[in-house]
């Protein structure tokens, strides 16, 4: 077991919700089908570091980690 990288929560590593952090190369989206993508290519694990699926979200959504529910 793991600790999210965000929260400190216990994740497992090799759950289907738990992120790993990645490096690579990005090259930003030329076709324009691609609507602005990029592609990441050459990706290397960054060892041990894990996030879980609610800090990831909670991030793609624009909202601190830290921050608590409104409901």
């Amino acid at each position: 077991m793991a600790e999210c990288f965000y929260c400190g929560t216990e994740v497992n590593p090799a759950a289907n919700g738990t992120y790993s952090r990645v490096r690579g190369w990005e090259r930003k989206g030329y076709s324009e089908t691609r609507r602005g993508g990029s592609d990441i290519v050459l990706r290397e694990p960054v060892p041990d570091v894990f996030a879980c699926q609610f800090c990831i979200d909670k991030l793609k959504a624009g909202v601190n980690v830290s921050q608590e529910s409104l409901l």
